[in-house]
């Protein structure tokens, strides 16, 4: 029997990358970031001149240091923020678990919102420690 309609699950739309995790920029932003960037192109231009380099080294290194930056802070940024994961209703076995992941040297906790539904509460930067410690548990980690 044929289908009129499409079945689409979660796992085959494929994930949107941005350049930056926490950040989303809109057409201000986008335009502060070109402008920073335009400033840092002319300042490498010159800065290249006086030591007797080509401008255009300076001139492309200028850009590449302010997205450098900006990636990199960003990063450190979404390190420090939180996610959950919530594998079951039951808090004493969401407890066992966050038990035996801090006896691993992880720090995670567990958070009830709302009452009745527990979740392991851990930072980004420890993720894929997490998660390789809970598929070492036998429980289905989420991609990170």
């Amino acid at each position: 029997m044929e289908r009129p309609h499409a079945v689409l699950s979660a796992r085959d739309r494929l994930p949107r990358r941005h350049f930056l995790r926490t950040a989303r920029l809109n057409a201000v932003g986008f335009s502060a970031l070109g402008g920073a960037c335009l400033v840092a192109a002319a300042t490498g231009a010159l800065a290249s001149r006086r030591t007797g380099r080509p401008p255009a080294v300076g001139a492309a290194l200028g850009p590449a240091v302010v997205l450098t930056g900006l990636v990199t802070l960003d990063r450190r940024r979404w390190a420090g923020t939180t996610t959950g994961f919530s594998f079951t209703d039951d808090a004493a076995t969401t407890r066992a678990v966050a038990d035996q992941l801090a006896a691993r040297g992880l720090p995670v906790i567990v958070e009830e919102h709302p009452p009745g539904s527990p979740a392991l509460r851990y930072a980004h930067r420890h993720a894929r420690r997490v998660h390789a410690a809970l598929e070492g548990l036998g429980i289905p980690a989420p991609r990170p």
